[in-house]
């Protein structure tokens, strides 16, 4: 394996989450770089795109790096065969494609890192793994790939979207960190839906969803303790439940964003359900991706191959081995 530094930073809103990580590298014995920032972004599309500014300047500076988002947890040794280029991966019913969180880069890449942020700052209404999707497929970067799972806890992927783990779990890639606004991610990703509910009822359900995938205990007891009703406070795998007011979070945003428990999806089975369905169309970050285009320079250099069409056949390829 290439010796790598895991490199992060974290704004005050996720100093949380980084004294986890920074555990993790001392405990395994890697070197890792966490920069503390003063202050907060605008908004989402403005941390992508320092994203990637911040991995180039990263890669020049310790050469082969391991990016992993600062709410990652390394639960096991990073495996002998993790060798840069690499990003994790997923497949749903939506779609399917790259996830940054998890990014393993050298200096052999940084040519790419500039494209990456060239088409970022000319497609800024998308996030920074659409733009690596599409660059991915139109320059030919061939990327080794990391599956990662948000639902199956039996699964064999080495990255959990969530803060659950088996034995295979190499990084758990959590997305608690949504649930303070769970509203600006989803359409970030998933663009603006009609909805007939209210706000809040939209961030309720939004919870309970990440809820059911990040919860790393079990759900029969949650559900049992939930219903009985007496306990105001039972702390269980990094969560908090009130099961007298019904209420429920995350330990790092108990009690000041507690939600509803009683909100929809009211199982593990129909969430996924609902995470998993087909959309009547083409999925948002699908047809995000095929807006994209090379400028006339880039076409001339690398060619325009215009193959999201592989993308989707590699990824697939690639999980069906790995259920």
């Amino acid at each position: 394996m290439q010796p790598f530094t895991v490199v992060t930073y974290f704004t005050p809103k996720f100093a949380c989450f980084a004294p986890g990580l920074q555990e993790d590298c001392r405990r395994l014995g890697y070197r890792i770089h966490c920069e503390d920032l003063a202050e907060e972004f605008d908004d989402l599309i403005q941390a992508f795109d320092f994203k990637i500014s911040y991995i180039r300047q990263m890669v020049r500076r310790f050469g082969t790096i391991l990016w992993l988002d600062v709410e990652c947890r390394i639960v096991k040794p990073i495996p002998g065969d993790w060798s840069s280029p690499l990003i994790s991966s997923y497949q749903t019913g939506k779609s399917q494609g790259f996830s940054s969180g998890v990014l393993m880069l050298d200096g052999s890449q940084l040519e790419f890192i500039d494209l990456w942020m060239k088409y970022a700052q000319r497609y800024p209404q998308y996030p920074d793994d659409f733009v690596l999707d599409f660059l991915a497929n139109s320059v030919s970067l061939d990327l080794a790939t990391v599956p990662l799972e948000f639902y199956d806890r039996q699964t064999r992927c080495q990255v959990a979207r969530g803060l659950w783990k088996n034995e295979h779990t190499v990084v758990q890639h959590p997305t608690i960190n949504r649930w303070p606004e769970p509203t600006e991610y989803r359409r970030a990703f998933n663009g603006r839906e009609r909805n007939r509910r209210s706000e809040l009822e939209s961030i309720a359900r939004q919870r309970k969803g990440i809820f059911y995938r990040n919860f790393g205990g079990d759900f029969a007891i949650i559900d049992d303790l939930m219903r009985a009703g007496v306990q105001t406070e039972y702390h269980d795998a990094q969560w908090v439940f009130d099961s007298v007011h019904k209420l429920f979070a995350p330990e790092q945003y108990w009690p000041e964003f507690a939600d509803d428990f009683t909100s929809k999806p009211r199982s593990f089975e129909k969430s996924r359900e609902n995470f998993n369905k087909k959309p009547k169309g083409n999925a948002f970050r699908t047809a995000a991706i095929r807006r994209m285009h090379l400028d006339a320079n880039d076409v001339q250099r690398y060619g325009q191959s215009n193959s999201f069409g592989n993308l989707s056949r590699q990824v697939r390829r690639f999980f069906s081995g790995h259920r």
